[in-house]
């Protein structure tokens, strides 16, 4: 997740890890593209207002440096105060397959995130015993 509001990363970070995720967090676009290279998440929840830059800026960074790399496709949800047609706009422009507009509720938040997960399932190596 990409958040620059503290309170609020800790606030969906927690709900999302109650739910059985492992949520990692950053408040800054310019470190998305080496952590996404590096750990290849399954989802990025991505404000686009951030301190640095844009989300939708780190988000098009992330994905020209995919395409040099062997990453696999990385399905984005934004989640922003942005008015809704701002955000799906936003959306369309960069391919993210939903947007949630702040302040949302937890429970919308986390159903959000399974619904997508659920329809872009990963499989994941398990490690050998």
């Amino acid at each position: 997740m990409v958040e620059d509001d503290g309170a609020t990363a800790r606030v969906v970070k927690g709900a999302l890890t109650e739910a059985g995720f492992t949520v990692e967090t950053l408040d800054k676009g310019f470190l998305l593209v080496a952590v996404v290279l590096r750990f290849q998440p399954d989802l990025l929840l991505l404000d686009i207002n951030l301190p640095d830059m844009r989300g939708d800026t780190a988000m098009k960074m992330v994905r020209r440096a995919a395409n040099v790399g062997d990453v696999r496709p990385l399905p984005v949800v934004i989640l922003s105060g942005l008015p809704i047609e701002q955000l799906m706009e936003i959306q369309g422009h960069l391919g993210a397959v939903g947007c949630i507009q702040k302040p949302a509720s937890l429970d919308t938040i986390v159903d959000r995130v399974c619904q997508i997960l659920s329809v872009h399932r990963v499989d994941r190596p398990t490690p050998a015993s």
